[in-house]
């Protein structure tokens, strides 16, 4: 009972019932209040209509308190809130629209996050990315390169960002940025991550005292040696990112997500939109695209990425027509799966032999650059056949998939120590013992 009349008079009303349910992704609430049903998006029902139909009084006390938690306006003057809420078990992205932009009255949009972080194993084992494209990722991660994940709404696209957080090895120090926080920063602080948050003002946000996303990105710059991933490249920032990528090149790994649903969409969306010169864009060295997928009939959606792309140096005006995008790894869409290309494994790829120059067991070697990939992949695999075998998936979580990280960069430096090479069977066989113990030792 107290925990009830405190959903209803502090808190959030049945929103937060509903938000309580990790299945349900998002919540929405249409104007004018009192005449329509909140609607949700379920993780198995998809698209569902609640018989939920909130008030202009609830709607004007959630406006309330939305201001009130993130210090944002929500006015004429301002018609547009984006902030993010924490309830008990559970954490929310929350829009808010109002007059005059909404000329019928307010409407809200909440996104849930996921309690614990995505990982690569889990968007594995739901077929949102291939064991190959998860090895090539950690190989890209690992060499520290910078990276712009694009897709639609609803694509994926921070989810992943997420996930890639949890390749990154935990000695090296991380710095986010982001206007509403989406991205797992206290669950990878807690698993031990030297990771520090920023918070800088929406991108529509007018008059606001909070520091804009091109200054914090400019500020990053003066805090040391840093992975920098940025929430959402949506303004001006893009200008600052590209100036931190260009810095940070060959360091540390930049990233971030931005709309857009093609190489050439992002390029276009970089260069015209944001104004970045044509030449800063070559900073970019790998374009990943996320994209849902319906079925013939229209009804159902699945998330898949779709394209990792290699973005070349060597083009002038049109990265398109002058061959300066080149396809790693594609979806196809008849087995349902993303796919190698040819140049991949041809070893045509400039950004990968990039990587192996600074590795001496690498530099000039194809064949053990491709080895060190598919071991990657095979790890990944791994993971998820063992998870689906004791039918326990807290060996696709966080915790776990970043304690294999650690132990496969501790097998690979042990073996190399004691061979001379990085012997990529003995590497595999010495983590998978490793695993074994551990399923044993916890009993899964």
């Amino acid at each position: 009972m107290t925990q009830i009349l405190i959903r209803y008079t502090v808190g959030f009303g049945l929103i937060e019932v509903l938000l309580q349910d990790e299945k349900i992704q998002d919540v929405t609430i249409n104007s004018p209040l009192g005449q329509s049903p909140m609607f949700i998006v379920h993780a198995d029902f998809e698209d569902c209509i609640t018989n939920i139909i909130p008030t202009n009084t609830e709607a004007e006390s959630w406006a309330s308190k939305l201001r009130m938690i993130s210090g944002r306006p929500l006015d004429e003057a301002n018609p547009v809130l984006d902030t993010d809420i924490t309830i008990p078990e559970a954490n929310a992205r929350v829009a808010v629209i109002a007059p005059p932009l909404d000329p019928t009255g307010m409407a809200f949009a909440f996104r849930r996050h996921r309690d614990k972080p995505w990982t690569l194993p889990l968007f594995m084992k739901n077929k949102m990315i291939s064991a190959e494209a998860a090895g090539l990722l950690s190989f890209i991660v690992d060499g520290s390169r910078t990276m712009l994940i694009a897709g639609t709404r609803s694509a994926g696209k921070s989810s992943l960002l997420g996930a890639l957080m949890t390749e990154i090895m935990r000695k090296y120090r991380i710095i986010t940025i982001e206007d509403t926080l989406e991205l797992p920063t206290n669950q990878l602080r807690k698993l031990g991550y030297n990771l520090q948050s920023m918070t800088v003002a929406a991108a529509l946000s007018k008059g606001s005292s909070e520091v804009t996303a091109e200054e914090g990105i400019r500020t990053t710059l003066r805090m040391g040696d840093s992975c920098l991933i940025v929430g959402e490249v949506r303004s001006t920032e893009a200008k600052s990112l590209y100036e931190a990528m260009r810095v940070g090149a060959l360091a540390n790994v930049v990233a971030g997500t931005i709309h857009g649903d093609s190489p050439y969409g992002v390029f276009d969306r970089v260069v015209n939109d944001l104004g970045v010169p044509k030449t800063s864009f070559k900073a970019t060295d790998v374009i990943v695209v996320a994209k849902p997928i319906r079925s013939a009939d229209g009804l159902h959606r699945w998330r898949r990425i779709t394209q990792i792309t290699e973005v070349r140096k060597e083009w002038e005006n049109d990265p398109l027509l002058e061959k300066g995008f080149v396809d790693l790894m594609s979806y196809n869409a008849e087995k349902d799966m993303l796919l190698p290309t040819d140049d991949l494994m041809h070893g045509d790829s400039e950004l990968l032999k990039s990587i192996a120059s600074r590795v001496k067991d690498w530099v000039g070697n194809w064949d053990a650059i491709w080895e060190n990939i598919m071991l990657r992949a095979k790890v990944k695999q791994t993971i998820v056949d063992y998870a689906i075998k004791t039918k326990n998936d807290e060996l696709l979580e966080a915790p776990f998939v970043i304690s294999s990280n650690d132990q496969f960069h501790r097998i690979s430096d042990e073996v190399k120590t004691e061979l001379g090479v990085l012997d990529t069977k003995q590497i595999y066989f010495r983590w998978e013992e490793w695993l074994k113990r551990q399923i044993k030792k916890k009993g899964l």
